[in-house]
């Protein structure tokens, strides 16, 4: 992490690294079905796109970018496209949703997970529920 808490550190030794293991999948893509690609692909790469990703809220857009451009090539590895090809709707034909979305996605499950007691105590002494809405007086 660096002094701006902007995570450009983090983010570019995560580029490098997913892109390293992508290359490596690519090279024996031909002999994995769409499903085994998608597993490894999972367990490999979104992983480490998803791990703490609710701390990249608030980061800039170029950052985001960077991690999009990460989500793709994953993406592009699994439905057996080229480095140019279009992505059309591949993100939701794999059933994912892109980084922004994910990030917003993480944050809303801890509240929720908070607020429904399902999160460490630390978390849920940080929400209060408070009904909404109108409430009928008798």
């Amino acid at each position: 992490m660096d002094n701006k808490l902007s995570f450009e550190n983090h983010i570019i030794e995560l580029k490098k690294n997913c892109f390293r293991t992508l290359r490596n999948i690519r090279k024996i893509r031909f002999l994995l079905t769409t499903d085994q690609t998608k597993t490894i692909v999972n367990s490999l790469v979104v992983s480490c796109l998803d791990y703490c990703n609710g701390l990249f809220y608030g980061v800039s857009e170029k950052m985001l970018y960077q991690l999009q451009l990460i989500q793709n090539a994953a993406a592009k590895t699994v439905m057996c496209k080229n480095k140019f090809d279009h992505m059309n709707d591949d993100l939701k034909r794999l059933h994912w949703l892109d980084i922004r979305k994910r990030v917003i996605f993480k944050l809303a499950l801890i509240a929720h997970k908070s607020i429904m007691g399902l999160a460490p105590e630390c978390l849920q002494r940080m929400f209060t529920h408070a009904p909404h809405g109108r409430t009928r007086s008798p």
